[in-house]
């Protein structure tokens, strides 16, 4: 066969190029991730290799020890000192709040036996600890104490809790014993909280009163669910009992009443349920005649029934509402009586009258505004007036100077007007002059008591005083005036003429010093001194003296004389 001939259009052209290579020199200089991974991978084992070659022909010639143990050192010596600097203040910190704490709780109470071995446990701990203080070994030390502190908390919070998880115990049993009747509505709530009461008493004997506290909390819970069951059922039976007494069900509300008490012994609302209901159908035939009544248009009589039902009810708001609704109606006629009678005594100012009429009115039709007006003004008429005649009163009492009176009468007045100026400066003023009167006639009995005495200085003092004090109104009676005459009599100094031997020390209490002399004349304000007279080797002279003026001024003659040796 001939060989095909070529198209020109099948013709290609191919280029020969002069240098062969010169596309591979291109390609060869491009990096692609292929060959970036396998130079990255490459790299990273030769680096290994090498450096495992390194290291052994270090460690053939070098010896197998060049690169650890110097290092090592160095980093043991550091660690060693920087844990020892470190260790040490921590331990010593440390030591310093156990034996604060430790100190601290030797004091709290240790009247049980585990407290008792807890204690010399800590103690025990405490002891080695700072035995491992003394031995440098610091980081145990401080291990060691902060176990003692932690022990310490614990011992601590536990104690704390005992009195109160004691009580815990004795009223979990009460409140068990308490809710017995709860046991069949709740079933096992009472033997939740017995077992849990059991478990927390073993607990407390064993001095572990947290644990016992979370014990008595779960029977405390256990308890609050039979409580709350208890007096749901209660609430029901007593639902039930109103809903029957409300449809004159006497049967019906008995039982169920008597159903909440069974669970609520002496409960108020069941015991005056079984009460209503002992009644209750005779109640609702009475209700029931007094609306047929009612509806008849004959008040009196429907309001007689409710009235007797209410006698048998006096819980019965159907009875009570229906009484007060026909009793209005007859009463109807009565309310135009009644306003006229007011009227007529608001014109006559009889303000009591006045003032009961409208009541009544009011009784009749309590929401009539023109007639709580009038009620209204007749009061304020009414409190005017009597503010008018109270305040008269005490300005009569006071101008007669009863005050005790003038402050009552004042005092009725601001009874009635609380802020009636005048009322309450005449209260000021009458206390005031009380007051003053009474300390008056104080200051003047204790000036009689003092002159009485023969301390006339202090008398007269005294007696200053309650001239100051007396009200200016006030003339002295007899009485006050002769203890005037008798102070100012005694207020004069009196001449005393004292002798004595020279060698006699004497003294005057509350007047005269210690001296020596033999005749010496002295100026004494009345009164009663105790003459002393002391010499060595003798008996001293005790003598009283007695000043007074409008009677001859005596001679006083002081000599120790009997030797103090005598027998």
């Amino acid at each position: 066969m001939s060989e095909p001939i070529e198209s020109p259009a099948n013709k290609k052209h191919r280029i020969i190029h002069w240098n062969p290579d010169a596309g591979r020199e291109q390609a060869s200089r491009r990096w692609t991730w292929k060959r970036i991974l396998a130079w990255t991978v490459g790299g990273f084992f030769g680096l290994l290799f090498a450096a495992g070659v390194v290291i052994r022909v270090a460690k053939h010639f070098l010896g197998p020890d060049i690169f650890q143990p110097r290092a090592a050192a160095v980093a043991t010596t550091n660690e060693e000192a920087s844990s020892s600097f470190i260790s040490q203040a921590k331990a010593e910190q440390s030591h310093e709040i156990a034996s604060k704490a430790l100190a601290g709780m030797r004091k709290l109470p240790q009247d049980h036996p585990v407290q008792l071995q807890q204690l010399i446990g800590i103690e025990k701990q405490f002891l080695d600890g700072e035995s491992l203080l003394s031995g440098r070994e610091f980081a145990k030390a401080f291990r060691t104490f902060e176990g003692v502190n932690h022990e310490i908390d614990a011992f601590s919070r536990n104690v704390k809790i005992k009195g109160e998880v004691k009580q815990a115990y004795n009223s979990i049993l009460v409140r068990i014993n308490e809710l017995e009747l709860a046991r069949t509505l709740a079933p096992g709530a009472l033997e939740a909280a017995y077992e849990a009461a059991g478990a927390g008493k073993m607990l407390l004997d064993d001095g572990n009163f947290t644990g016992a506290k979370r014990v008595f909390d779960r029977g405390y819970a256990e308890l609050k669910k039979a409580e709350q069951t208890l007096a749901e059922h209660v609430r029901k039976n007593l639902v039930a009992g109103q809903q029957a007494l409300a449809r004159g069900a006497k049967e019906a509300a008995k039982q169920a009443f008597q159903a909440a008490l069974e669970k609520s012994p002496g409960n108020e609302n069941a015991l005056q349920g079984l009460k209503r209901a002992d009644n209750i159908d005779r109640v609702y035939a009475l209700i029931q005649q007094g609306e047929s009544l009612e509806k008849q248009g004959q008040y009196a009589q429907a309001a007689e029934s409710y009235q007797k039902a209410f006698a048998l009810d006096a819980f019965s708001a159907v009875a009570q509402e229906g009484h007060a609704r026909a009793a209005r109606l007859e009463k109807e006629t009565k309310f135009a009586a009644a306003q006229s009678a007011a009227d007529a005594a608001m014109k006559a100012k009889d303000w009591t009258k006045a003032i009961a009429e409208f009541q009544n009115a009011l009784k009749v039709y309590p929401k009539k505004t023109e007639v709580q007006a009038k009620l209204k003004s007749a009061k304020e008429s009414a409190h005017k007036e009597a503010v008018q005649k109270a305040l008269a009163k005490a300005y009569a009492y006071e101008n007669k100077y009863e005050w005790k009176d003038a402050r009552d009468a004042y005092y009725q007045t601001l009874q009635l007007a609380p802020d009636h100026l005048e009322a309450k400066e005449g209260y000021t003023r009458a206390g005031t002059v009380i007051r003053a009167l009474l300390q008056f006639r104080s200051l003047v009995e204790q000036a009689e008591q003092l002159a009485n005495k023969a301390e006339f200085q202090t008398a007269i003092r005294i007696f200053n005083k309650a001239m100051e004090v007396k009200p200016s109104y006030l003339v002295n009676d007899d009485r006050v005036q002769q203890l005037h005459n008798q102070l100012m009599s005694q207020n004069q100094p009196v001449d005393v003429t004292f002798r004595s031997d020279g060698d006699t020390w004497v003294m005057i209490t509350n007047f005269r010093t210690p001296s020596k002399f033999k005749v010496a004349t002295m100026k004494i304000l009345p009164g009663d001194y105790e003459v002393i007279g002391r010499r060595k080797g003798y008996r001293d002279v005790q003598m009283l003296l007695q000043v007074r003026n409008g009677t001859p001024p005596p001679m006083v003659t002081v000599v120790c004389e009997v030797s103090s040796n005598r027998i």
